[in-house]
């Protein structure tokens, strides 16, 4: 019997001690700091791919028409940088092998940018004036032109570009498939 009750003494004891150290002494610190070593965030790469195949069609009726066609873009920034970037395109002339659109057929009416869905981004600050940019056409391609842009410290993330891109159809051209391929390029800064 006598075991026992020592226990229970002890184990009362402890406890008051537990209070005290918990308690403290008036004006001990209630909180403390804690420093997180260095955490590396690293950067990768900067790219551009088509998200879509666009096309179109029409209907000659006897006049000069203008069609339109999006270009769906994924611009990925993921680099860390904010150093910016711009985008260039070129294309081949609308043929059907024989037949051809004029070279002057197309031109960018203009871009609009939002975030990848579920990613946050920073949405490009264009300053490039595509109200009617003519986008360069050949029987190869010429030189590109700049198209979009972003600013620094904008267009960080994954962004997605739809550009608008109408196509001046003659009314004297011949029916048939016309087709042109566009090329896109991206490089670093504004």
């Amino acid at each position: 019997m006598m075991e026992v009750m020592r226990i229970a003494i002890t184990t009362a004891a402890a406890a008051g001690a537990l209070v005290l150290a918990l308690t403290g002494p008036a004006g001990a610190a209630t909180s403390a700091s804690i420093t997180v070593g260095s955490t590396a965030v690293t950067g990768t790469t900067l790219s551009v791919s088509p998200t879509g195949s666009p096309s179109f069609g029409i209907t000659l009726n006897g006049a000069d028409q203008t069609a339109s066609y999006s270009l769906p873009l994924q611009v990925v920034d993921i680099r860390g940088s904010g150093a910016g970037w711009n985008l260039t395109i070129t294309s081949t002339t609308f043929s059907t092998g024989t037949h051809t659109f004029p070279t002057s057929a197309s031109t960018i009416a203009g871009v609009s940018a939002s975030c990848n869905s579920g990613s946050t981004c920073t949405v490009p600050s264009n300053n490039v004036s595509n109200g009617s940019l003519a986008l360069p056409a050949g029987s190869t391609s010429p030189s590109a032109v700049k198209f979009e842009n972003a600013g620094t410290n904008s267009g960080l993330g994954e962004i997605n570009l739809t550009t608008t891109v109408h196509v001046v159809i003659p009314a004297n051209v011949f029916a048939g498939t016309y087709t042109s391929t566009v090329t896109v390029a991206i490089a670093a800064g504004p």
